[in-house]
């Protein structure tokens, strides 16, 4: 639920964004209006100074040249001189000719003294100065200049400074105004533009991550919150139920490996269109990943969801063509109910997986879960094993124990069967019969065949170090010869080593050879051609022997064990032995029993003059301690 909430929309982005430009608005305006009052503040007065400063020198020339009745003239003029443009002034002049004059309005004495005291005075070589300063709050601009012995002081606070300031400000105040609305348009745009790109990117981020990219179904993470959706809803209002369906496809891995991946591509598209055929429009089709499909029907009952399960598998079983060839795959169904099952959501998927591995073991199509079922625990114990393959892999749980290979005739040992065997770390010893076949269903079959000859290596390797040479023969399923580079792979293990091909040899089961008997030929070529050795497994079990003992050019056969349990008793079986006796021989290869569990049928087998042969009569398979004490101390079987 976290994880798909993280993709429902912010309601509060579009807010966020007009909030964020029309702050960056205001305060784009306040720096404005700021930055351009005081440039025009500074202009004027810079303005103002100027002015004075010409009328003080033009003032000071007058009264340096102006006789006696002319300077009483100009003392009488001066208020009209600078009171008419200014609203406060002080005029301080020194001349020869008349007393100290001081001229002021709107500055008291005390005033006109604090204002001296702030004008500077002149500099050394200087005959004139100006500037301005702040006094009581207000501007002033002032004049010192100097002619021989006339001294002239002007100190004013202009009317035309305060007049500018104000034009100025009105107009700045409509200018940032009008920015002021011209942000606020672009943001109102601007951020209906960005909220619609992350809405877009937002939908096509949350189709990405609960869709199927390759149906266009939604996933697994979609089903899930939808189901968290039906329980809540169940919990706060009117109850509701529905079954939840999981299809898993047969024998896809065997498309995708003979016809190639695309392929495979192609037949799930196929099957998810028609498996949605036949849903109503109130049920949902969902991919759950790789080979696996899920359909929740809501309010429908187990009743109701077997006639669909019914209808989904008849769909699937049809033929199609693929690449011009006509393939069967069909399907195994399982159905879960909620909540008469459980109201939990994982649970309601582990039951119906549960529920569908019932129907695959059985090969009954479809099965419904049953709580009382002893076989759920399986499924769920195989769930986990399941799941559990990686670490035992990448922890070499699954071990390689050896079962010696022994000369009939004589006893001696001559060489070892590994089998895998799984020592989990609380389950203890499992047998491989529950996990070979979990590895084929997870997809780690070639991984796992690839671990198994770098075990069974490795150990050659070690008997080698303590001068002990005895082949190995590992168990491959037709799958791992699908691995392309398997045979680069064993050989530069070999290499690696320094151990000879010859001591290693190759096991295939010959019921599962009948798969791509070319493509499967061809890699036990390659294995050939570097050295290793090749024996069919099981050999009788199968459809057409003769045709896979000719076309996969092996060293050994070796019979099967059902056909040796009883053969002091069952003259089919002795026959049969017999014949795959003569047919070794016929094809130059030796052949091995399996399977000899007392005396009687190793002096039968030997009368009959079988090569090799290995079983619980000689001995169980070892862990490799005790296997290699065996070999060391021990060179002929039975011990007695």
């Amino acid at each position: 639920m976290t994880a798909f909430r993280e993709f429902e929309q912010d309601n509060q982005l579009r807010r966020r964004l007009i909030f964020v430009c029309l702050s960056v608005a205001i305060m784009v305006s306040a720096v404005y209006a700021t930055v351009a009052y005081r440039l025009i503040n500074d202009l004027g007065i810079r303005t103002e100074t100027h002015y004075l400063e010409q009328e003080g020198k033009a003032f000071l020339h007058e009264l340096e040249h102006a006789n006696t009745s002319e300077l009483n003239h100009l003392r009488e003029h001066l208020p009209l001189t600078f009171g008419t443009k200014n609203s406060r002034y002080h005029v301080h002049i020194r001349h020869p000719k008349l007393e100290d004059f001081v001229l002021s309005d709107s500055v008291s004495e005390t005033q006109a003294d604090d204002l001296m005291s702030l004008i500077p005075p002149l500099p050394d070589g200087d005959d004139l100065s100006s500037g301005h300063f702040k006094f009581e709050g207000q501007s002033f601009i002032w004049f010192y200049g100097k002619d021989h012995d006339v001294d002239l002081i002007l100190a004013v606070k202009p009317n035309s400074l305060e007049t500018s300031m104000s034009y100025a400000f009105k107009r700045l105040a409509i200018t940032s105004a009008i920015v002021f609305w011209i942000a606020v348009w672009l943001a109102l745009l601007l951020s209906s533009w960005i909220t619609k790109r992350v809405k877009d990117k937002n939908d096509a981020l949350k189709k990405l991550a609960t869709h199927d990219s390759l149906t266009g179904l939604p996933n697994r993470l979609y089903l899930v919150n939808k189901l968290h959706g039906v329980m809540q809803t169940r919990e706060q209002k009117a109850p509701e139920s529905g079954c939840l369906l999981a299809i898993d496809v047969d024998h896809l891995k065997d498309v995708n490996d003979s016809l190639g991946h695309s392929a495979g591509d192609k037949l799930l598209i196929v099957l998810a269109y028609r498996i949605q055929q036949e849903l109503s429009e109130d049920q949902m089709l969902v991919r759950a990943g790789g080979d696996e499909f899920l359909v929740w029907a809501p309010n429908m009952s187990i009743d109701g969801a077997s006639v669909l399960a019914s209808h989904i598998i008849t769909a699937c079983n049809e033929p199609l063509m693929m690449d011009q060839l006509t393939v069967n795959i069909g399907a195994s169904l399982g159905v879960a109910h909620f909540p008469s099952h459980t109201d939990h959501v994982e649970t309601l998927i582990t039951y119906a997986d549960s529920a569908m591995y019932q129907a695959k073991q059985r090969r009954a199509g479809w099965a419904t879960y049953c709580p009382n079922n002893s076989g759920n625990v399986d499924n769920k114990r195989h769930l986990q094993l399941r799941s559990e393959l990686n670490s035992a892999l990448s922890e070499n749980q699954i071990q390689l124990y050896y079962q010696p290979k022994v000369k009939i005739e004589t006893g001696e040992i001559v060489g070892a069967e590994a089998l895998a065997r799984w020592i989990h770390p609380t389950d203890g010893m499992i047998s491989p019969m529950i996990f070979i076949p979990l590895v084929e269903q997870s997809g780690l079959v070639q991984e796992f065949g690839r671990y198994v000859i770098r075990q069974a290596i490795q150990q050659l390797v070690t008997w080698k170090n303590q001068r002990i040479e005895s082949p190995i023969a590992v168990n491959l399923s037709p799958y791992n010869l699908l691995d392309k580079d398997l045979v680069l792979y064993t050989q530069n293990l070999l290499v690696k080593g320094n151990i000879s091909p010859e001591l290693l040899e190759i096991e295939l089961t010959e019921t599962a050879t009948s798969v791509d008997i070319q493509t499967i030929s061809d890699a036990l070529n390659d294995f050939k051609e570097i050295g290793v050795k090749l024996s069919i497994d099981d050999f009788g079990t199968g459809m057409s022997s003769l045709a896979y003992v000719s076309s996969l050019n092996v060293d050994t056969i070796k019979v099967d064990r059902s056909f040796v349990h009883d053969i002091e008793t069952n003259a089919n079986h002795y026959s049969i032995v017999n014949t795959a006796l003569t047919l070794a021989r016929s094809f130059g290869c030796t052949i091995v029993v399996e399977g000899i569990e007392n005396k009687t049928q190793m002096a039968l087998l030997k009368e009959m003059g079988c090569d090799f042969g290995q079983g619980f009569y000689y001995s169980r398979p070892l862990p490799v301690d005790q296997f290699t004490a065996m070999i060391k101390f021990t060179r002929t079987l039975p011990v007695a």
